[in-house]
Order: C-alpha cells, then sequence, then structure tokens
C-alpha cells in the first residue's frame, strides 16, 4: 500500500496516537482484510475473460499489490467505489475494537 493510504487507515481507524511500530502491524492487518474484501468483491463483478486476465497478473504479480490493484483500476468498473464502500464496512465492523 501507498503511504498516502497507510496515512488514510490510521486516522480513520484511530491510529494515529499508537507506537510507530504497533502503527504499523495494525495499518497492515486492516490493509490485509480491507484488500481481500475488495478483491472479492472485484472478481465478483468480473466477467470471464477478465477473471482469466486476472489469473495472469496474479500468477506473475506475487506478493506485489500494487499491479493487482492497477489491474482492478483499468478492468472493474467503479473500483474506487468498492474500495471506498469496502473501506466503510470494515470500519463499522471494527468500530469497537478501535475504540
Amino acid at each position: 500500500m501507498n503511504e498516502e493510504f497507510n496515512k488514510k487507515i490510521a486516522k480513520d481507524f484511530g491510529l494515529e496516537n499508537m507506537d510507530s511500530r504497533e502503527q504499523e502491524k495494525m495499518i497492515e492487518k486492516v490493509g490485509n482484510l480491507l484488500f481481500e474484501s475488495v478483491v472479492e468483491r472485484a472478481v465478483d463483478a468480473m466477467d470471464e475473460s477478465v477473471i482469466n486476465e486476472f489469473d495472469s497478473v496474479i500468477d506473475s504479480a506475487g506478493g506485489d499489490y500494487q499491479r493487482v490493484i492497477e489491474f482492478f483500476k483499468s478492468k472493474v468498473l467503479g473500483f474506487d467505489i468498492i474500495v471506498s464502500e469496502e473501506l466503510t464496512r470494515l470500519k463499522r465492523a471494527t468500530s469497537e475494537i478501535f475504540a
């Protein structure tokens, strides 16, 4: 994830005042949860030919999340909306944990 998005997660989830190492761990956990839910929704929005392309991207991307995100941005209509909705859903689901 990029630094700007990490800062957004820290702010949105109230992690700004944590020790920097703990903050990094929590941002990574939140980011992974968000990534999983976004991937699920993005795949649901794809037709079969795009899913086949996605499989190729996954095979070659390794751990390069940014490459997967760029693929989604170019192939999934409304991808930014999906990310925003999933971020909101995750904030609601975890509101008591991070309160």
